[in-house]
């Protein structure tokens, strides 16, 4: 991995740095003693919670020991490259996981209360030819899944139901919701977020998102970009990534995807004809490709393939303006360089590979090229394929709706990273041809 040396901030771009000493050092001391009044408070709930994992497992979506202990290795003892972790950033990841670690019996237990009330109508709520859109970050999956997700014959968890994914909890937020503007919700995320984060991506906490990035929020995964770049590569990326991570997603996170859409099934109920519902979920978690087409053989999957280059610019300054940690700054650009270069390269040769194996599940491809310039055919297309419909429902604009694509607070090219697009291309020859539909 080679880690090129960067400019942190080049003229017109956001300050987006580390705090200094003294603020850090109190809001430290703030979530010491924070952390000691909820480990006070949760303390009483560990009986409880071993007692659910004697019966129930343990819960997909919490961190597992040797998940935490892994972290916390790398939060004392990683060495990345310039400009590194200062002690009190050290102190400060190791805060926020035993913080994490402290709230585990109170978010296992509400997973339990789940299976305790509705474990039984989960389990025979069948997921049935779930529709799934795996593809690559930045590849305009996002914009076809907002359209998808709105046809009522689908049923796609939000945002909020991915992050809290407690049936229970449901009923309760929407007779809540009917005192609180979705509005007061949608600013609230956004003060949340950076200016550079919310000008590539259109969050809504009422709509589908990445699923995989909001389970690496309940996980202790979103740290990673914040240990170097030899952790990201390993615990971040979601193709080919390092083998200890095969139970994280071939069991963790199928769990927690097929709970959550059962859930999800349960929640909506039928489609205006009385039909069951099909499940409906988007990300990138191509690692989980083969576990989910055995847990789901009937599924179909969907991915919108795009330039590498072209994707890897988008994916580098999203990344780069992400609010991993507000109180450690950005992640460096080196280290964002040294690790997504070799991932996206990983990404697209296996995703290449599983979508024009001759076995497996139903697939569909789309060329984000057609999608740019058809808009109507394209969606045509997914629809006859994904859907079975032979016209395109009115949900679906024909036209893509103006949207800003300039004037980014940040926008490095691969150049000015440190990578060179065309080797990088010449590395992607065989899918940059399958991006053109060319022979090759």
């Amino acid at each position: 991995m080679h880690v090129y040396p960067q400019t942190d901030r080049l003229p017109g771009e956001p300050l987006r740095v580390r705090w200094s000493a003294a603020p850090f050092a109190l809001r430290l001391l703030a979530h010491g003693v924070l952390l000691v009044l909820t480990g006070v408070l949760t303390a009483g709930l560990w009986p409880l919670f071993l007692l659910g994992i004697a019966v129930w497992g343990w819960p997909p979506h919490q961190p597992r020991p040797v998940e935490i202990r892994r972290v916390l290795r790398a939060a004392w003892t990683e060495r990345p490259p310039p400009p590194g972790i200062p002690p009190l950033s050290r102190a400060w990841l190791i805060l926020r996981v035993l913080l994490r670690v402290t709230l585990i019996p109170a978010h296992g237990l509400a997973w339990y209360l789940d299976e305790l009330l509705y474990g039984r109508q989960l389990s025979d709520t069948p997921v049935v030819a779930p529709l799934i859109v795996l593809s690559a970050a930045r590849s305009g999956s996002t914009q076809i899944a907002r359209y998808l997700e709105q046809d009522p014959r689908l049923a796609a968890p939000s945002m909020m139901m991915s992050m809290a994914p407690y049936l229970w909890v449901w009923p309760i937020a929407a007779a809540l919701g009917r005192f609180v503007s979705p509005d007061v919700a949608r600013g609230l995320l956004r003060r949340l977020t950076t200016e550079e984060f919310h000008q590539r991506h259109e969050g809504d906490p009422f709509l589908t998102d990445t699923l995989e990035i909001l389970f690496y929020n309940l996980q202790l995964r979103m740290l990673a970009p914040m240990l170097g770049p030899r952790v990201m590569s390993e615990d971040f990326v979601v193709a080919a990534s390092a083998p200890h991570n095969r139970r994280f997603w071939e069991e963790d996170f199928v769990g927690y995807l097929d709970r959550l859409g059962r859930k999800t099934l349960l929640f909506s109920g039928s489609d205006a004809g009385g039909q069951s519902k099909r499940l409906f979920v988007k990300g990138h978690f191509l690692d989980a490709a083969d576990a989910l087409a055995r847990r789901y053989p009937d599924a179909h999957f969907l991915t919108v393939i795009r330039a590498p280059a072209s994707r890897l610019h988008s994916v580098l300054n999203h990344l780069h303006g992400n609010p991993f940690d507000e109180s450690l700054g950005a992640v460096p650009w080196s280290w964002l360089a040294a690790c997504m270069e070799d991932a996206a390269v990983s990404y697209c040769q296996l995703e290449q590979r599983w979508f024009t194996r001759a076995e497996g599940p139903a697939r569909t491809v789309v060329r984000f090229t057609d999608y740019v310039a058809d808009l109507e055919g394209t969606m045509g297309a997914v629809y006859r394929s994904c859907m079975g419909d032979d016209t395109l429902p009115a949900h679906v604009p024909t036209e893509h709706a103006p949207r800003e694509r300039k004037n980014y607070a940040v926008n490095r090219t691969l150049q000015q990273v440190g990578i060179d697009p065309d080797a990088l291309t010449h590395r992607l020859h065989e899918y940059c041809a399958w991006c053109r539909n060319t022979p090759q």
